[in-house]
């Protein structure tokens, strides 16, 4: 397979990159509902890389307390903890020692890695260099960083770090301020607002269309990752314009109703958060849970959102692209082949089983010390080099 250039390679997908965030940053009811189904898409591609199948249909099942699922309960329970953390990655310039260790109890799974080690000085620092020059190398960089003080131990914690390094990036980049925000959500992450500015998904690059290594410190392995994200982030513009269209229809639907009506509320609401039981609806506009579930009715009459879960009670409604995705079932196309997750870690240097894994792990770590010095340096070298001209994007 024939790669362009890093810098080429950067700048294709930083360009498409900035299509997105261009068309989010103009409407935060686009960003909302992009980012909500861009977030779930994500979470379940990401623990899918580690050998444990799900389909976004699994995290509703499993947050509508309904036991008819065959998936790993284990393995759904670390994608809701995934999505949580999307919609809301935190302050990593202001707080990262908050923000790496929320990650570490993320991405802990005993039954498979290691426990991570304690968040030190050196680790807070893989955000150090994330200053909105170019998001996309700032975020391999500091997932880069992060899998070498971390010896590869947790590949979910690595991609985490790369969504709060990219939220950190295109914060500094727009000029907004990054907050810390857990809201109370009984929808365990399928609800609530979205607060975060990324664009770019780095496990929906790998596992579409063919499966891909995670790799942050193989320099082939991030080449690949960089056109996997070239074509995905190609898909998810039309994802912008479909949500785009819904957006207009919802604007039709609400205008020329009376002053009395509340229904252009209730767009209002599901625009900013497309997930949504009746009591929750009842609480963003305070009305009765019974009006709510009246405006939900007109909503599902006009095609704006759907019922999802179609019975008496705890009943859950979203958006139609929302509603598409969670009611998809996982495809057998794309996804990891048997122990790829461990070909992901081998492929980093570290001991198999049976090999004596705390002495190799030792020597590897001495040996691939140069190695990743290398690595750091060349993604800051690539960085100078990008600098003239994506950081100026902000202007």
């Amino acid at each position: 397979m024939t790669f362009g250039s890093p810098f080429d390679l950067v700048l294709a997908a930083e360009v498409r990159a900035s299509r997105i965030e261009g068309h989010l940053a103009a409407d935060p009811v686009i960003a909302a509902q992009w980012r909500s189904e861009a977030a779930v898409a994500e979470a379940a591609a990401s623990i899918g890389l580690e050998d444990l199948r799900l389909s976004e249909t699994d995290l509703l099942v499993r947050v509508s307390e309904n036991p008819e699922t065959h998936a790993d309960v284990r393995a759904i329970e670390d994608a809701l903890s995934v999505l949580r953390f999307l919609r809301a990655p935190g302050d990593p310039a202001n707080e990262p020692l908050s923000v790496l260790d929320r990650i570490a109890r993320l991405s802990a799974r005993a039954e498979t890695y290691e426990p991570l080690p304690e968040v030190d000085d050196e680790m807070v620092q893989v955000f150090a260099q994330c200053r909105g020059r170019a998001p996309l190398l700032e975020a391999i960089r500091a997932s880069a960083h992060y899998a070498a003080l971390t010896e590869r131990r947790s590949p979910v914690a690595e991609r985490l770090v790369f969504a709060a390094a990219e939220h950190l990036s295109r914060s500094r980049v727009l000029g907004g301020a990054s907050r810390d925000r857990h809201m109370d959500d009984p929808l365990r992450g399928l609800g609530g607002r979205v607060d975060a500015s990324w664009v770019i998904l780095p496990s929906l690059a790998l596992t579409r269309m063919r499966f891909r290594i995670w790799s942050p410190l193989n320099p082939k392995a991030v080449q690949e990752l960089l056109q996997g994200i070239g074509g995905i982030l190609d898909q998810e513009l039309g994802r912008v314009i479909t949500i785009r269209a819904w957006r207009e229809k919802a604007a039709m639907a609400a205008r020329g109703k009376s002053r009395r009506s509340r229904l252009p509320d209730a767009v209002d609401a599901f625009g900013i958060e497309p997930v949504m039981t009746s009591q929750a609806l009842a609480d963003r506009l305070g009305i009765t849970q019974r009006g709510a579930i009246n405006l939900l009715g007109e909503l599902v009459e006009l095609g704006l959102i759907v019922e999802m879960t179609r019975r008496r009670s705890a009943r859950i409604w979203a958006t139609p692209g929302l509603a598409a995705l969670l009611g998809r079932r996982a495809e057998p196309a794309g996804r990891a082949a048997p122990a790829a997750g461990l070909a992901a870690r081998g492929s980093a240097g570290l001991p198999q089983a049976g090999q004596g894994r705390a002495g190799e792990a030792r020597r590897i770590k001495e040996e691939n010390k140069a190695a990743v010095e290398r690595a750091l340096a060349d993604f800051d070298a690539v960085l100078e080099q990008v600098d003239g001209i994506l950081g100026k994007r902000g202007r």
